[in-house]
């Protein structure tokens, strides 16, 4: 099928499909060209453009897109894998929560201290460590 075709069957754009190739993100056999030069992209192209969506919706980054397909690629990604894979993520994820909760403490803290003085004044950076 034609990159139009395969833009068309996964919603992504032939910018996006030729971007993934670019990385290698998305594989396509060197003889996959037509007599006009154009590119014939297999079927399997869809299935792992929509995995790629997936994995994206789920906020997997490209790079652990990549990893995930290439263990899919040497035939060792079964479901006990993909679950490890998935919490790992999820651990990932309740880190950054945490992060981004401590985050918030802090700017609340920081935020009340500027409420209370003065507006107008200038503050200094030393002002803004002990705020902290």
């Amino acid at each position: 099928m034609l990159i139009g075709e395969l833009a068309k069957r996964t919603g992504f754009s032939r910018d996006t499909i030729r971007y993934y190739e670019k990385i290698a993100l998305l594989e396509v056999p060197t003889h996959s060209r037509r007599e006009n030069n154009y590119k014939d992209y297999p079927e399997e192209a869809v299935q792992v453009l929509l995995a790629i969506r997936k994995y994206k919706e789920l906020g997997f980054t490209l790079e652990e897109i990549r990893e995930l397909l290439v263990l899919r690629s040497i035939q060792v990604l079964d479901v006990s894998r993909l679950i490890q894979v998935v919490e790992q993520k999820i651990t990932g994820i309740n880190s950054e929560i945490d992060k981004l909760h401590e985050y918030r403490l802090r700017l609340n803290r920081e935020h009340r201290l500027l409420l209370s003085r003065k507006s107008g004044k200038i503050i200094t950076l030393p002002e803004m460590r002990r705020a902290a």
